[in-house]
């Protein structure tokens, strides 16, 4: 089709070869190799992820190009890293059709967190963004401030009393 070797090198580097859907199609391909029927992904302009469902239990894969930065490796945007995670799902689905070892021990290490585990991040989240705002000095703090509405002031007592028998 193209016989001049100049024009089909430019025409290829124009054209972009990681394309979004050949990415989705291998996506889709490696997961039906591992015998996955549900599986969420998204990616956007710096990371992506890939969430799945094995045996009832919920697994998450995500990259990032900051990630791959500190390993030295250089990716442009989120689909990019897509790239790289399918490329690792196809890689494992050779290594579990050689019969080396069989999927659950590969993926043990990707479970998502359950709700409940959480309560250490959050309890980071409070620390880390606890409040600026400037302190009240105890010297200036009123100790009528502390009991202001807890109980009523003598003199509206009695009318407590009145609208409690109603």
């Amino acid at each position: 089709m193209f016989k001049n070797r100049i024009f089909k090198n430019i025409l290829f580097q124009w054209m972009p070869h990681k394309e979004q859907s050949v990415c989705e199609r291998k996506l889709v391909k490696a997961i039906k190799r591992l015998k996955i029927e549900d599986f969420h992904f998204n990616w956007d302009r710096n990371s992506c992820y890939i969430e799945f469902s094995y045996q009832g239990e919920v697994y998450r894969l995500d990259h990032s190009v900051d990630k791959a930065k500190e390993r030295g490796i250089i990716l442009r945007n989120g689909l990019d890293c897509l790239n790289e995670l399918t490329q690792s799902l196809e890689d494992l689905g050779v290594i579990i059709d050689r019969g080396m070892y069989n999927f659950e021990t590969w993926i043990i290490g990707m479970k998502q967190p359950k709700a409940g585990i959480s309560a250490e991040y959050e309890e980071e989240f409070h620390i880390r963004y606890k409040s600026t705002a400037p302190k009240v000095p105890s010297e200036f703090a009123r100790p009528e401030d502390a009991t202001a509405f807890r109980e009523p002031l003598p003199e509206y007592k009695d009318e407590e009393k009145s609208y409690q028998r109603f």
